[in-house]
């Protein structure tokens, strides 16, 4: 039997000085980092609440590359102790000591999704989970399902997607926004989460508590009123109408919203088959002109359902040509 190499052995207290000492460890597993070719490393792969670290596997111990469960955008495994993860930056492949060694850190990563995010299935939010034979996979689900999350916290767990959020995009937790969600809209029982409650954070705080609401499950609507949105944040909204399946209603007034954000929210709502939203509210912006928000926005929900759009006081930018790639009405 093959003896692994004695520079394999790092201890917790050495991955703590270099991932940070307050972050508790969940699983730790020796693996065997594929790199160009047929070369392998060796690396420790380090598993928390939400996050993922490769470092190495000797004293000191170095940081290789960390990723956060939210930028998994697939799991491969072919075969019975490899695991590829697919990332938004890149692949990585790693060989594991045994199958169960590779079912352990996907059930860890599934598990800890399906806690944080009640009510998403974990494949769902990994995007593509791909395992064979398919009874892997299989019993990693039926793991997944048996695990009832009892207590989701307030406004559908709000506050500890927010955290992840902030974590997977670089940005500081913010506690007041967790105080207003969990004391003041709790109380309140509202489905609204309103952008003005937050306008004395930095408009780039803006931005994760927007991007919870990929995920949440509580809050139906997003508004704001007489607040000048940023490229960024305006752009993490278009993102969470392409991806959530449980915002209906949109409102976006007096926003200071960029010519083109109606064609793209138009290419939004195209993209997401799932979605649920009914009612928009763009008044007071300076949009591309009257007819094609008209008859793009409703012909990109593709439902039944009418979408209650105002457009009143709109500031209207007159189009000589509507790009090749606008969204038209169908002909009659």
């Amino acid at each position: 039997m093959h003896k692994a190499p004695s520079d394999w052995h790092v201890d917790e207290e050495s991955i703590k000085d270099v991932i940070g000492r307050k972050i508790k460890i969940a699983v730790k597993k020796k693996v065997k980092l594929e790199v160009k070719g047929d070369k392998v490393e060796n690396k420790v792969l380090v598993l928390t609440s939400c996050r993922a670290f490769l470092v190495t596997a000797r004293i000191p111990t170095k940081l290789e590359l960390t990723f956060s469960y939210l930028e998994i955008h697939g799991v491969v495994c072919t075969k019975p102790a490899q695991m590829v993860v697919e990332t938004e930056k890149c692949n990585i492949s790693m060989k594991m000591a045994s199958p169960e060694d590779v079912s352990d850190v996907l059930g860890h990563i599934g598990t800890c999704l399906r806690k944080i995010f009640p009510g998403l299935s974990p494949v769902r939010i990994m995007k593509k989970v791909s395992m064979e034979p398919s009874e892997r996979l299989a019993s990693l689900q039926a793991l997944w399902d048996s695990q009832t999350v009892t207590e989701q916290g307030p406004c559908g767990g709000f506050s500890q997607m927010y955290a992840c959020v902030c974590d997977w995009l670089g940005f500081s937790y913010r506690e007041e926004v967790q105080w207003d969600v969990d004391t003041i809209y709790l109380t309140q029982d509202t489905r609204e989460l309103n952008l003005q409650d937050f306008s004395h954070l930095d408009h780039r705080d803006l931005v994760p508590i927007i991007a919870a609401l990929e995920y949440n499950q509580w809050f139906t609507k997003l508004s704001s009123k007489d607040l000048k949105l940023s490229t960024d944040v305006s752009e993490q909204i278009l993102r969470v109408v392409s991806r959530s399946s449980r915002l209906e209603e949109l409102v976006l007034e007096n926003a200071g919203l960029r010519i083109d954000f109606a064609q793209k929210l138009a290419f939004a709502l195209a993209h997401n088959p799932n979605s649920g939203l009914h009612t928009i509210n763009l008044a007071s912006n300076p949009l591309e002109d009257r007819d094609l928000i008209l008859c793009a926005l409703p012909s990109a929900c593709g439902t039944d359902d009418v979408v209650v759009m105002n457009l009143c006081k709109l500031a209207f930018l007159s189009l000589d040509a509507v790009q090749t790639n606008a969204p038209v009405c169908p002909k009659s």
